[in-house]
């Protein structure tokens, strides 16, 4: 389980992610988490720096899907605002919000054409993880403003965090020293 909630990748935020190096390998369709990866809890609708991330990236040629854990009417207002399909109340780590984001998408992917960008290791990356997809963590963008249940993820985190460095020390400080560095709540790790 813990190879699972390792990231393919690390980035700060969604517009430091070099997509047209990784469309040139083969990836087509970004799986994309929405509070906290592309948004702030605190936005109530989109913002200009948003619409702009998914015009490069459509233009690009990227197809994008938002895939969310909240039910809220939230996540469909923003698809909606975006013009990109989504998925509400995904369920990660489970595997059926992200399968069904892949039967949404406009055309059958291999998985190899999957990537996937969040800003959670228990739901996020240990989710696409278990579907075999790439994955991209991101630094959160606003910590402060989470819901309880990320707050009880955030700790669970720092538990695997630390199993991960004692048992993959390698591992931790190629694909997730710099994440650990990023965050404030880490300094003592």
């Amino acid at each position: 389980m813990i190879k699972k909630l390792i990231p393919d990748k690390y980035y700060k935020t969604i517009n430091d992610i070099p997509y047209t190096e990784l469309y040139d390998k083969g990836f087509r369709l970004i799986l994309t988490d929405l509070d906290n990866t592309l948004i702030s809890y605190k936005e109530t609708d989109p913002t200009k720096e948003l619409y702009d991330w998914l015009k490069m990236v459509t233009e690009i040629g990227f197809e994008v899907i938002i895939v969310s854990n909240s039910k809220k009417y939230r996540v469909e207002y923003f698809a909606d605002q975006l013009g990109v399909k989504y998925v509400k109340y995904a369920q990660k780590p489970l595997k059926k919000g992200l399968k069904r984001a892949l039967k949404i998408a406009s055309r059958k992917y291999d998985r190899s054409e999957v990537l996937e960008i969040g800003d959670q290791i228990m739901t996020d990356v240990f989710g696409s993880k278990r579907c075999k997809l790439y994955t991209i963590i991101v630094k959160a963008i606003d910590r402060k403003t989470e819901v309880w249940t990320t707050k009880i993820n955030r700790k669970l985190e720092r538990y695997f965090l630390k199993r991960i460095k004692k048992k993959l020390p390698d591992v931790y400080n190629e694909k997730l020293l710099e994440y650990v560095s990023d965050k404030d709540d880490f300094k003592e790790m």
